[in-house]
């Protein structure tokens, strides 16, 4: 985890905003801060990292040069497999600068060519790689897009590049104006979908891409495809399994190598109990896990941690989240919404990363991306049913509309609501339905509203199960889960390493056909399968709770303050009269509209302050 910053240009720049740039984000790096020049006095090129040391402790600093000196990276992120790949380096006789993992893959650029390099890299990494010799300059971004990259040009063509959109906005030319189709994808889908950011002409840089930037303009470039779902069930079940439990091995290995101690996040649930029993597995010492503890009946996982950790030999810590947090938590997080995001649990992953922070770790491991790839929601079983549910529309509506509204985490009803709210629609529109806050016709919504999902939907395939997680992947985990946990972890200076987000799991999992993966009420069979013998039974088979927040009676409740004035700080894109209505049937218990509710608190603490003020 690091911060970088940068400006390029075709012709001399001012380089003297950079400084501010990075350190508008010292909270990601406060272990070192670089600002390096390049051009001599009229320079064309300006690079600074606000530096976490994690490998390299004494001589990492970066940005990292190859042995010429012909290129010059700045990284955020890491390369898991450096110590490989330092090894084939000095075997064809090239000794990296530094230590770094930085300065090896600089090294690894320079022998063989940005494309291989990157093919040979396990890791997650946003990088920007100065060429002084050709003079251009290439963003990079990892396969899964964990690390994030924003850009810009300024009026007179200098690129602007910074980790966090706050970095650009420390640029005292930058001053750019809201996207209003940003803002109604922000309030259906809670999250902006990449590459668009809440700002118009500020744009993320696409997970598996490139850009170069030079004289002769800009060259977009994907240098790794994400892969698309078998459908049915290829090969062996067992022999999934089988595979699936190696490459998690591996995937583990290589995240616990550092030269810092290193933690394990722990739910409660399958996927962090994997990554973590794995490590406990190849550690001669007892591990270090985190849990949180939160109030609220059906979002509690505590007990299930505890139990795990004392399974596996772990040394445990836990902490507790109370509705009486929710509100400083959110004044916290608060000064770092860059864009609005309005995943929940962000709460509750602040909390832990306080946690964290205050035992003296700055790495953990945790299970992010399991689901996504090994089919662990709920909603892939529900495209199944939408084509025989969708002749019975009215009578489900009908229905659904009696059913009692309950609020113990994700309840049965309120699937059965929003499954309802889906059918009639095309499956990319059904599916985001499903996932969000706001339908689109609350919102008067804007075609544009559905670019980005449309153009990931045309590359899905065609099996149902399968598309439905090819766009879990582009767009919920990598612009709603990894932006919450980056954003999280990043505040605190931690970094979060996650096995199922390498690409070898990735790989694996799309091949072995969706039927595998899902099959009745139940999800991620492969992983269950994989994990016997190593996890509790009742860990294995346990259903799906997520690790969330309890918005929703908490704003019945002791947090109903926060809903005060919400329809004047959001009227500018919600229908004041319709959010008014939705607070009475929330508070009353008439209806649960947690989500709605809760992103239209976080636009307006985005727009106008923690506290409301303009």
């Amino acid at each position: 985890m690091c911060a970088i910053a940068g400006l390029f240009g075709t012709r001399p720049i001012d380089p003297s905003p950079v400084a501010a740039m990075a350190r508008s984000m010292t909270h990601r790096g406060p272990d070192a801060h670089t600002v390096r020049r390049y051009g001599g006095k009229q320079p064309y090129a300006a690079l600074a990292v606000e530096r976490l040391a994690i490998v390299g402790l004494s001589n990492g600093s970066q940005p990292a040069a190859d042995p010429s000196g012909r290129f010059r990276v700045a990284l955020n992120g890491e390369i898991y497999n450096h110590a490989q790949l330092r090894t084939t380096l000095t075997g064809n006789g090239v000794v990296p600068t530094a230590d770094s993992d930085t300065a090896v893959i600089a090294a690894l650029i320079a022998l063989n060519g940005l494309e291989r390099a990157l093919e040979m890299a396990h890791g997650m990494f946003a990088m920007a790689i100065l060429d002084t010799q050709e003079r251009h300059l290439t963003l990079v971004r990892d396969r899964m897009g964990v690390k994030p990259l924003h850009w810009t040009q300024l009026p007179d063509g200098t690129v602007a590049f910074a980790s966090e959109l706050r970095g650009l906005l420390a640029h005292p030319t930058i001053q750019p104006s809201i996207d209003p189709v940003a803002i109604q994808q922000f309030l259906m889908f809670e999250y902006i979908p990449t590459p668009r950011t809440v700002w118009s002409g500020i744009h993320k840089l696409e997970p598996g891409t490139w850009k170069r930037f030079s004289a002769s303009g800009i060259d977009h470039h994907r240098w790794w495809t994400p892969p698309v779902f078998m459908p049915g069930r290829q090969g062996s079940f067992e022999r999934w399994a089988k595979s699936l439990h190696g490459v998690l091995q591996v995937a583990v290995g290589l995240r616990a190598s550092a030269d810092v101690p290193i933690g394990y996040l722990l739910s409660g649930g399958l996927d962090s109990a994997s990554v973590a029993a794995i490590a406990a597995s190849r550690s001669s010492e007892p591990i270090r896990t985190f849990s949180l503890a939160i109030e609220g009946e059906g979002f509690d996982e505590s007990d299930a941690a505890a139990q795990l950790a004392a399974h596996i030999g772990a040394v445990h810590q836990s902490a507790t989240l109370t509705a009486a947090d929710l509100e400083p938590t959110l004044d916290a997080l608060s000064l770092h919404m860059d864009e609005p995001l309005a995943d929940s649990s962000l709460v509750a992953t602040w909390k832990l990363m306080e946690l964290v922070q205050s035992a003296g770790l700055k790495c953990v491991q945790s299970g992010d991306g399991a689901d996504e790839s090994l089919g662990g929601y709920p909603t892939y079983l529900a495209h199944q049913l939408a084509r025989p549910a969708l002749p019975a529309r009215a009578l489900l509506r009908f229905a659904t509309d009696r059913l009692r509204v309950r609020t113990e985490g994700v309840t049965a009803d309120y699937m059965a609501r929003r499954f309802v709210d889906g059918l009639g629609h095309e499956w990319p529109q059904r599916h985001q339905i499903w996932m969000g806050a706001w339908l689109p016709i609350e919102l008067g919504a804007d075609d544009q509203l559905w670019t980005e999902c449309n153009a990931h939907a045309d590359g899905a395939g065609s099996d149902t199960i399968g598309r439905a997680m090819y766009l879990d992947q582009r767009l919920y985990l990598s612009d709603g889960v990894l932006v919450k946990v980056d954003r999280a972890a990043g505040a605190h200076g931690i970094e979060v390493r996650s096995p199922f987000l390498d690409h070898s799991v990735v790989e694996l999992a799309a091949q072995m056909g969706t039927g595998h993966h899902v099959r009745g009420k139940q999800g991620k069979r492969v992983l269950r399968r994989a994990m016997v013998g190593l996890l509790p039974n009742q860990t294995v088979t346990a259903a799906k709770k997520g690790f969330g927040t309890p918005i929703g009676p908490w704003l019945r409740g002791p947090a109903r303050h926060l809903l005060d004035g919400i329809e004047e700080r959001t009227q500018e894109w919600i229908d004041p009269n319709r959010l008014r209505q939705c607070v009475t049937e929330h508070t009353q218990g008439i209806a649960d509209h947690r989500r709605r509710l809760w992103t239209a608190i976080i636009l307006g603490r985005w727009r106008h302050g923690p506290h409301g003020s303009a």
